[in-house]
């Protein structure tokens, strides 16, 4: 039997589309290096970007994607003017397209220039340093020049009337993608949100809190966020979501307002005289109350973090140094470490870091999705540890006391159209844009030792996830081992730079098919083993 033309047709269109979504996918092709400006290449692809993005700040419109190439290349190679002329035969007006290239060449200066050097000696001295905000370059291109402090934001500012409308659409999207799948919308979700990231964002992250609550903030007299309201029914559409958020040490101690504008959202809605069946809120605080006895201020918690002055999940310290046996020791330590209540009581009294492991398990054991954003290219789901001990973490306390596995989503926000992926999409496209891509790894490997190390980190990290959310493919670690360990030229390289953490890579292999994550030939392992064995004789100084 033939497949039908159109279904054929179709899933052609679907890996056309994948395959231009890895080859437009902006990846750092080499560590920053303290003190040094952009090379060309690397100007050139952040022009790209900026000039993909709609900045009603700045009165710029968005290039096509196509189109902002060559007129970036223009810009660079010839300048603004000639930039603009290769528009207008585009059929774009220099009138609507100046505004962009005065932009650009503001990006393009500061790119040029790197005050880093002075501005650290300038620390070290006790000297003032300029202060400078917090983003990602592509989304806040004012973060340049470098070389300046960092500041936070007003928490009070947060969300940010931009971040708040530019966060329905996420959370909309969010809800459709795991109706798509379920056929209905999730009674409940835990998101996680960290201080650096609602900094860079002005506050997306709690913006999408609010949005999937149904509620919005109000400002007062000073034009601070200190209340919230809720989004009527009608005009809401959809159901009210039940949110159990886990928040970082750092947001917890930057963002204190925010803390508590969250605790009050969920309360408010908690007390709405509405059915349950649009309400999920109010009917699981309901029914904690009957089936507990408890009081309906511990039934309403949704806002957890560290202890006072504690920090972390410490999931990824027992992932990397491989200290558990039974995966379900890696969601107990999540909540163990994150189970301290916050917000205020409906007698006024403020809750700050009182234990809650009680009141944590029944949150967690309703919960249907986990979510969290990615709003930077330069730190993705397999640069940093982070992300898998916290959407991990919160994801693999979710299978044990739900007893099954939530979705998991991260929204990416690194492109005009935002994306809501599951996490196994989001490995696969972060394995095939950065791991296994020779732009990247032969990137790293112009940094010698450090670059081996940060290869094998991205090994280790995408570990993670098979670790605490089951989410990696085996073709992933075949491709690794393919592609690092098995080609003798590449090996050879590695063992050069960096024999220790060539070393552990291999180790993390035969690690992962140790434990069940990836299903190969003994073969396989066998040469792994076997490449081991070498490598560790190389670092005792057998053979060297």
């Amino acid at each position: 039997m033939h497949e039908p033309k159109t279904d054929r047709d179709a899933r052609v269109f679907a890996l056309y589309e994948q395959l231009l979504e890895i080859e437009q996918r902006l990846i750092p092709t080499g560590l920053h290096v303290f003190g040094r400006p952009s090379s060309a290449g690397e100007k050139t692809d952040l022009l790209k970007m900026i000039a993909s993005f709609d900045r009603p700040e700045a009165g710029v419109r968005a290039l096509p994607e196509a189109v902002a190439e060559g007129a970036v290349r223009e810009f660079v190679a010839n300048g603004a003017g000639a930039a603009v002329r290769f528009l207008e035969k585009e059929g774009l007006t220099p009138e609507s397209t100046r505004p962009l290239f005065t932009l650009l060449e503001n990006v393009s200066a500061k790119l040029q220039t790197n005050n880093e050097l002075d501005s650290l000696v300038r620390a070290l001295r006790g000297e003032f340093v300029e202060p400078g905000p917090g983003a990602d370059i592509i989304q806040n291109p004012d973060i340049l020049p470098t070389g300046r402090n960092t500041h936070a934001i007003n928490p009070y500012g947060v969300p940010s009337a931009v971040a708040f409308a530019r966060s329905e659409h996420v959370a909309n999207s969010l809800l459709d993608r795991y109706r798509q799948e379920n056929g209905r919308y999730p009674e409940a979700m835990a998101l996680v949100l960290w201080g650096l990231d609602n900094i860079k964002t002005q506050g997306e992250g709690v913006a999408q809190a609010l949005w999937l609550l149904g509620t919005r903030p109000v400002r007062d007299a000073l034009n601070r966020t200190t209340s919230v309201e809720a989004i009527p029914l009608a005009e809401l559409g959809r159901p009210r979501i039940d949110v159990v958020m886990t928040i970082s040490g750092i947001f917890r101690d930057l963002f204190s307002p925010t803390v508590q504008l969250l605790d009050k959202a969920v309360r408010l809605v908690a007390q709405l005289d509405e059915p349950l069946e649009t309400n999920y809120v109010r009917k699981h605080v309901l029914q904690q109350v009957e089936q507990d006895a408890c009081d309906p201020d511990d039934a309403a918690v949704r806002v957890f973090s560290n202890a006072p002055g504690n920090y972390g999940t410490n999931v990824n310290f027992m992932v990397m140094d491989s200290q558990w046996e039974r995966e379900e020791t890696l969601g107990d330590l999540f909540v163990t470490r994150k189970c301290f209540a916050y917000g205020r009581d409906s007698k006024g009294h403020a809750i700050e870091g009182r234990e809650a492991r009680v009141a944590m398990d029944r949150a967690l054991s309703r919960v249907e999705a986990t979510y969290q954003n990615i709003d930077t290219f330069e730190i993705g789901l397999t640069d940093v540890d982070h992300y898998f001990e916290y959407l991990g973490g919160v994801s693999k306390a979710v299978e044990k006391r739900a007893q099954a596995r939530p979705a998991i989503y991260l929204s990416d926000s690194l492109s005009r159209e935002i994306k809501i992926r599951s996490l196994e999409e989001t490995v696969r496209l972060e394995t095939r844009a950065k791991t296994l891509n020779p732009k990247w790894y032969e990137g790293m490997l112009k940094h010698g030792f450090r670059g081996v190390a940060e290869i094998e980190n991205h090994v280790s990290n995408t570990f993670g996830w098979s670790a605490t959310a089951d989410a990696v493919d085996d073709w992933i670690y075949a491709e690794v081992a393919n592609t690092f360990l098995f080609d003798d030229a590449m090996l050879d390289r590695l063992r050069d730079l960096n024999p220790h953490s060539v070393h552990s890579l291999a180790q993390r292999l035969l690690e992962a098919n140790g434990r069940g994550y990836w299903e190969v030939d003994e073969s396989v392992v066998d040469r792994l083993r076997e490449i081991t064995r070498n490598l560790e004789d190389q670092l005792e100084g057998v053979h060297g």
